[in-house]
């Protein structure tokens, strides 16, 4: 085969993987809020401690959250990434990151928070990221439940 024809070959077997990429990747700026689930006592009610590092259980972002959020978010949630066009931008720099995340929180009702809807595939792009049940869901939960500590 030519190196032309390998070359188109690789561009078509390239665009037909396009869809699938592009389902991977988060869009915080897209959907709908989520409806209040505090209030209503919905998912993400208490699941214990699970996840906290610190002696008070008290969550913390540079701890805790950041870590889960750039090792689940930022391949898209970046400069350049899939996701690089959104609202949602994480730098891998945790003061920085808290910025961009606190946007998305809501410390009055925790649960309708749009990071948390986001990431459990709730008007998500990049579908479900982590379910509600999920000790990494949980961990973000508690954290915003407890005033999102930086």
């Amino acid at each position: 085969m030519s190196s032309e024809g390998l070359r188109r070959l690789m561009f078509a077997a390239a665009l037909a993987g396009l869809p699938t990429l592009a389902a991977a990747c988060a869009d915080l700026s897209r959907g709908p809020a989520p409806a209040d689930m505090d209030a209503a006592g919905g998912a993400g009610g208490d699941a214990g401690d699970a996840g906290s590092d610190s002696s008070d259980g008290a969550v913390s972002f540079a701890t805790q959250v950041h870590g889960t959020l750039t090792g689940s978010c930022m391949r898209c949630h970046a400069a350049g990434g899939e996701a690089g066009d959104t609202s949602f931008l994480l730098t891998g720099v945790a003061t920085a990151d808290l910025a961009s995340t606190t946007r998305f929180i809501d410390l009055q009702t925790p649960a309708a928070s749009r990071l948390l809807a986001k990431m459990s595939g709730k008007g998500h792009g990049g579908g479900t990221v982590f379910a509600v049940e999920s000790t990494e869901y949980q961990t973000v939960l508690r954290w915003i439940r407890g005033g999102a500590r930086p």
